[in-house]
This record gives C-alpha cells, structure tokens and sequence, in this order.
C-alpha cells in the first residue's frame, strides 16, 4: 500500500497574516526539488545538497527567472527517519500567504503535486510509522478544544491506545494458534483445556469492556456537552450562567421573566467542551414574547444532552411543570440561593423520575458549591473516574471493539455447548480481525480514505 512514486507538496499552515509559514513536500523528488529552489547566499543562486535532520538558513529563488521569493529556514528529512517515512522538507518562510503560495507553486512547477486532505499523515500510516489508531489521534489533537481533550489525544497519538489494542490482539493470536495447533496435531498436542480458553477469553473480554466505556466520554470530548438551564422565573438561571462562564453574559434582575430568549455560550468545563443555554423561565404566562422564550426552552431540552433543572431553597416548589417535559432525559437538580437565610434544603422538589444524575446545593449568585455541580456534571460524563485519563475511542474504533466482544461472546457460549475447539477458531479470528482493523493491520481503501477525509490539506 505503499505510496512513492509522486512528491507531495501543501502548506502547512492556516491562512491569514502570521510570523511564519511552513511549507512542506514529501517524496522522492523532495530533496531534488527543495536543492533546486533552495540557496545559501541570496546573490550566489547555486543548488546545494541536504544533510538530513539539519537545518539551514538561505533564500528561496524562483531557477527560472533567478528572482528571490523570500528568506527561510529549510529543513530536510531523509527517509525513512520522517514523519512520512519519505524524504521530507519544511520551508519556514514569513507568514505571507503571497510568500507561502509562490513557493508552493515553485515546488510543483518543479514536479511535485498539491498534496490531498491528510496525504501526509496518509503516508506516515502507510509506510509504518503510525497506526491508524494514532493517525486518527492527529486530527483529535488538531481539532482539540480542550487541554483536557488535546491531552488525551496526545496520549493516543503516542501509542497508548494501540498499545492496549494490540495488546489484546496478541492475546488472542497466541490462543487461537494453540487451538489450531492442537486441530492440527490432535495426537501430539490435543485440545486446549477448557480454564485456559476460558481465561484467556473472560479477560479479554474484560478489557474491550473497559475500552468500549470510554466511547460515551469520548464523543462528549470530541463533539461538545450541551446543556440546558431551566427552571422557574428569578431562580438564578442566569446567575449560574454568568457564575460558569466568569463574566456577566446575561442580564440578572429580581424581575420575573427578564430571560425571554435562549442565550447560548461555549464553556469549558474541566476540560469538557460544553455549549451551555440558558432559557426563559417556565410559568403561565399570557405574554406572547415570554411564550415564544417558554417554547424555545422546550427546544433546548430535546437538543441538550444535559439538563441542569433549578429550585429556588426560599420557596417551596412542586415539580409537575417538569414531569413532562424532562420525561427520560438525563438531569440534574440545583437548589440554589444557600447563602440566604431563609434557604431550606427540603424545598426542593422530588420528582418521579429515576434519571436524576445527582441532587446539589449551591449559590448561584456567589459561587458557593460550584465545585460540586462541576464535579457531578464531570462524573456522568466519564461514568467513573477511572476512565477520565484513558484515551477515549472514537465512532469507527467502538464498532469494532464491540464486534470484538460478541465474537468472544461467541466464543464463551460455543465453550458452554462443548463443542469441538475447532468452532472456536471461527469467532477467535472475527475478533482478532475486527482488533486488526482498528489499528489498521487489516484495513480496506475505503475506510483509510474516509479515515482521512476529515483532515486538512498540509497534514
């Protein structure tokens, strides 16, 4: 699957005015073209051989008309030790994208072609020097929003997560060659004890569980938290806003109803990625704006993932407006206003649902408590903090860790049947085939190039 027949050649950077841009090319002309473009001196316009790993500081000239494009740093990479595993080039120039395009232009007039979306991190899985677990690790990081989620990104991107793959892959390898040996060689080697397949089996098992529970946590990370803040008119809805993101985004008075519309605002929540709204008070109302606001807010409910339902401690509250319009979405409910004299714990309502996360007092207005309405939000996200620090799997990789996981299940209810271990084969390397294809070691075109669709052009 190798591919190095063409150079390829983007700019790595983002548009717009910035101090520097890197120009990057990767192939088998890459060094050719670079020496051709590439000169110490700005009046002495001699091409010049790379030494790999080393960087040189020269100009850029156009070996056509002679002309100078810019001052830059040139730095080469001799294949395989590259993050390609090709022969690859980085041009600093200045941040110009006039500078940055010239260039680009000069590399492909000199045969290089415009690199497609993630060609180079395309080639890097390709020719070995990633898997595609780690492959998919660079766009998490590139994408991060969080230091939490570019964290966890970075781990997988060093191997952690294809590690722990792998790790259950060879597990799986070395049973079913036992197996199959003993088909084999019935005579000299015979079946497999049942504890030992077992074993091997439950553990396993074990472990692609403990991967699969961080595919919850990892779809928040890399798509966002939404949550909804209702509740009654003058509750403090607002205040909790405001107290969350640290500033006064919304307008706070002791007149009911001042919230009519949904304000929503990006937060980042202990490292979670979170689009919080808060909506309009629900009540009775005979206002048609206040009745627009109240309808948005049913609206935000159904879109949130989360919702943050608030009671007022001075005053005694029913929960019949919410009965119906939570229904089986997942919340949590605030008392609030525990710094006021009057504030009584027993206030708050009990409602008939089960899907209440956790039941927390706080004060929006002085941020008393705030810790533990963070703590709980974070809780329900990760399900336990074991899995907090874990790197999370994505979409594809969770397909596949629970195709892994029936076909061991397979396996276990083949065992209780006491049929013969040559049945055990069959669901041992659906399993192993499915792990294969999560750290690409068994992957089609198809999948690598919807792997890849999502990356930019210069990675």
């Amino acid at each position: 699957m190798k591919n190095t027949e063409d150079t390829i050649c983007a700019i790595a950077t983002g548009k717009g005015m910035a101090a520097l841009a890197i120009v990057r090319m990767s192939g088998p002309l890459a060094f050719k073209i670079a020496s051709q473009i590439f000169s110490l001196f700005d009046q002495d316009k001699k091409p010049i051989s790379l030494d790999s790993h080393v960087a040189k500081h020269g100009y850029i000239f156009d070996p056509i008309s002679s002309n100078l494009i810019d001052e830059v740093v040139l730095t080469p990479y001799k294949g395989p030790n590259s993050y390609t595993g090709e022969d690859l080039v980085e041009i600093s120039s200045h941040g110009s994208d006039i500078i940055a395009n010239t260039i680009l232009m000069l590399m492909i007039s000199q045969g290089a072609r415009l690199a497609k979306k993630g060609e180079f991190t395309q080639r890097a899985f390709l020719n070995g020097k990633i898997d595609l677990t780690q492959a998919e690790a660079v766009l998490d990081l590139i994408q991060a929003k969080t230091v939490h989620q570019g964290r966890l990104a970075l781990s997988a991107l060093s191997g952690h997560l294809g590690k722990q793959i792998n790790a259950v892959r060879k597990d799986l390898i070395a049973l079913l060659t036992r197996i199959t040996a003993g088909i084999d060689f019935p005579d000299e080697i015979g079946d497999i004890p049942e504890p030992d397949i077992e074993g091997v089996v439950r553990q396993n098992i074990a472990k692609l569980d403990e991967l699969t529970r961080t595919a919850r946590a990892g779809n928040f990370l890399r798509s966002g938290l939404k949550i909804a803040i209702i509740g009654k008119p003058n509750v403090g809805k607002s205040s909790l806003l405001n107290q969350l993101l640290k500033y006064e985004r919304a307008i706070v008075t002791d007149v009911p109803g001042t919230t009519r519309d949904s304000l929503e605002e990006l937060i980042d929540l202990n490292g979670i990625p979170v689009t919080i709204v808060d909506t309009a008070g629900i009540r009775h109302t005979d206002d048609q704006v206040e009745k627009i606001g109240i309808e948005r807010t049913n609206q935000a409910i159904d879109a949130a993932n989360l919702v943050l339902v608030i009671h007022d401690l001075e005053t005694h509250t029913e929960g019949e407006e919410f009965e119906t319009i939570l229904q089986n979405k997942p919340y949590l409910l605030i008392g609030n206003k525990i710094d006021l004299p009057k504030a009584n714990k027993k206030n708050i309502p009990d409602l008939v649902f089960t899907n209440c996360i956790d039941k927390v007092f706080i004060s929006a207005k002085t941020g008393e408590n705030l810790d533990s309405l963070l703590a709980s939000i974070e809780k329900w996200v990760f399900q336990n903090n074991a899995n907090k620090d874990m790197p999370s799997l994505n979409s594809r990789q969770t397909e596949l860790c629970i195709k892994a996981q029936k076909a061991l299940d397979l396996v276990q209810e083949t065992q209780k049947g006491n049929y013969p271990q040559d049945c055990l084969a069959t669901d041992l390397k659906s399993a192993i085939d499915a792990l294969s294809e999560i750290s690409g070691e068994i992957v089609s075109e198809e999948v690598i190039t919807e792997v890849f669709a999502n990356f930019c052009i210069g990675k």
